[in-house]
């Protein structure tokens, strides 16, 4: 066994000769001050190695110029991108930094990259060029992502992309590392999109056999790429699109960490300024948007579904939204700025992404920088200010962007139903009867109506998405369901407090068929969320028979869904010391037939499985209504399980 490798330190430089080195690199810039010829060389070894501080304030106008000059900087060369915020390192140039930060004293940061990831019980790749795709193959892969990926995920300028990949293909031994790094994270992003026959044609090979392949071998690129250390942009880029392919394959708190490092990588590049502030041109400053706010909106979201804040290094940013324009608006060699399109875009869905993050800015009363969706549900401000808001925002992104949609387009359709998701939401949260939990004042029948009208409007788009038709079914590769399970809930409470009536009957058939699309539901050892919301749909249910028989109604017989989740969930409900479940990560099923209108016997059998690792004990729906920590607790459930994707209409 080797024993441990002896860390050599550097040699510590002396305050006196540290002092002496600045000065002469600031008389190179034209910096005028009087020599430091009485400095006592004796507290050298025991004086404080913190930075200098300059009073701006004592300097003569004359030499004050100067030291404006050394106001932040950003420098770029040789496809790197560095940021500094403050003197005198912003006015060092490109090669010179802060003495602290140097080169590493033994081969420690070899294993930075490589500790930072999950550990993966395949063997990593030896030589990532046997991985890579032949140039017969890779051109096949360009359709399905500027058809299914470009449009959610708007960081790639695909045409000069495309001609770097085909270079660098011809020779991938001598690929540069930041350059490869992206084309595996793009091999990556495909192959997260396709079915399991598309894959099967393309690779011959199984879905689940690709994408773990790919997800290793985009790892290892990433590992070669320093990308922990990078100053690349690409780099970054590569990074951002693999967060994106393994949001189902990390927990939510890994990729709330994932998405911090991007973050400061970013910060460090000054991708948060406004580029064409700092002298870029109208094409690196749009790609350094496009990059910074999709960055911005996956760390907002992790924090929300997280139910903490998004990085204050987000309120740090000026950088304006990227425009909406197309690839083939932009060119590295153009001089001015393009004009914006009248319309959708295939940048038009991600630029709504932001504009909802944005929006939400207003509803922040206590800090004008914080960026949850909660802030909508504050008591600060009134209902009907909400509703005003909430209408502005509706009205704007009508004329910006639903009055060009054609029903015909597949991505228009899709654009069409963000916006009308993410209004649903605002006014759900708006109207939410858990601001009114534990408070004494009764939730107006206006607001339940509200509330109930816009959790079913959802419900119906959320079965719209997941039955794929007007070609939809491309883009469900990038919904999660974080949202999802709290919509069914919001319905269950309300249909338990309705009882009966028109309006319940439909809730009925809309719980089913979203269910269908989830076979977690109906099984007996699956994640606490599937358990909960089958034992509370349960619940309501003999609520809803009841109130049937009280008002001398005919009894109505369960729908197949009822009596599969009885069949796995009744006992839960039978033994209150039952009423436990098993914390098990489960793996997606395909779909199960399911129609929620069928006619079946109401009897509910089955047995519930008792061995448990985790435990989450079921209130009863009408805690939710009196208690904000039933909500708390339930939220935090669904982060856990995870399932979270950074489309904004689930």
């Amino acid at each position: 066994m080797r024993g441990k490798r002896k860390r050599t330190k550097p040699h510590r430089e002396g305050l006196h000769a540290k002092l002496k080195r600045y000065e002469e690199l600031l008389k190179s810039y034209g910096v005028e001050f009087e020599p430091s010829g009485d400095f006592d060389a004796s507290r050298s070894e025991t004086a404080s190695q913190s930075d200098v501080q300059v009073d701006e304030d004592a300097v003569p106008p004359s030499q004050r110029s100067n030291l404006e000059e050394t106001k932040p900087r950003l420098i770029i060369d040789k496809g790197t991108s560095r940021y500094f915020d403050c003197a005198p390192w912003s006015n060092l140039g490109n090669g010179l930094h802060h003495p602290e930060v140097g080169e590493p004293t033994d081969e420690s940061n070899i294993q930075d990259n490589e500790m930072f990831f999950e550990p993966e019980q395949i063997d990593k790749p030896e030589n990532l060029a046997n991985f890579h795709l032949s140039l017969q193959t890779f051109p096949k892969l360009k359709e399905i992502y500027l058809d299914r990926v470009d449009p959610m995920i708007k960081i790639l300028h695909f045409p000069t992309f495309w001609t770097a990949a085909i270079d660098g293909l011809r020779d991938p031994q001598n690929m540069s590392t930041d350059l490869e790094a992206v084309i595996f994270a793009f091999y990556l992003a495909t192959i997260s999109t396709l079915k399991e026959d598309e894959c099967q044609n393309l690779f011959g090979a199984g879905k689940s056999v690709m994408y773990s392949r790919y997800r290793l071998a985009a790892r290892q690129a990433l590992m070669n790429a320093e990308f922990l250390s990078t100053s690349s942009p690409i780099t970054l880029r590569a990074y951002a699109l693999f967060m994106t392919c393994v949001r189902k394959s990390y927990k939510c708190d890994t990729l709330f960490v994932l998405s911090g490092v991007a973050i400061r990588l970013a910060r460090k590049m000054g991708l948060h300024r406004d580029s064409s502030a700092l002298g870029l041109s109208p094409f690196e400053t749009e790609m350094r948007r496009r990059l910074w706010w999709h960055l911005a909106y996956v760390d907002f979201r992790l924090a929300d579904v997280l139910g903490t804040k998004p990085s204050l290094d987000i309120s740090c940013s000026d950088n304006p939204m990227p425009l909406n324009v197309e690839d083939e608006d932009l060119d590295p060699d153009m001089v001015n700025p393009p004009l914006e399109r009248h319309g959708i875009t295939t940048n038009t869905p991600c630029l709504i992404k932001y504009e909802f993050m944005e929006s939400l800015r207003k509803f922040s009363t206590s800090c004008p920088s914080e960026l949850r969706w909660e802030a909508i549900s504050s008591p600060d401000i009134t209902i009907m200010e909400k509703d005003s808001m909430i209408s502005h925002i509706e009205d704007r992104l009508e004329m910006k962007y639903l009055r060009y949609c054609d029903p015909s387009d597949s991505l228009h359709t899709f654009v069409s139903v963000m916006v009308r998701t993410s209004i649903c939401k605002m006014k759900l949260l708006a109207h939410n009867p858990r601001q009114f939990a534990n408070n004494p004042i009764k939730v107006s029948q206006n607001d339940r109506n509200i509330f109930f009208a816009n959790a079913m409007k959802l419900l119906d788009y959320i079965i719209f998405m997941q039955e794929g038709s007007h070609g939809l079914e491309k883009y469900t590769w990038h919904l999660g369901t974080s949202v999802l399970w709290n919509v069914i809930l919001y319905v269950l409470i309300e249909v338990r407090h309705r009882k009966t009536g028109s309006d319940v009957d439909k809730a009925w058939r809309l719980i089913g068929t979203v269910f269908s699309y989830y076979p977690q539901v109906f099984e007996e050892s699956t994640g606490p969320v599937y358990t909960a919301l089958g034992k509370w749909t349960l619940e309501v249910w003999d609520d809803y028979v009841a109130a049937l028989k009280a008002a001398s109604l005919p009894e109505p017989w369960a729908p197949d869904y009822i009596n599969a989740i009885g069949r796995c969930r009744r006992p839960a409900i039978e033994s209150p010391s039952k009423a436990k479940v098993r914390a098990v990560e489960s793996e997606p099923t395909t779909r199960e037939t399911c129609d929620p209108d069928r006619i079946q016997s109401p009897s509910h059998e089955g047995n519930l499985d008792e061995e448990t690792l985790d435990f989450y004990n079921f209130p009863s729906l009408l805690s939710f209504e009196m208690d904000p920590n039933e909500w708390v607790q339930w939220e935090q459930l669904v982060a856990e399980q995870g399932n979270f994707a950074q489309g904004n209409s689930m």
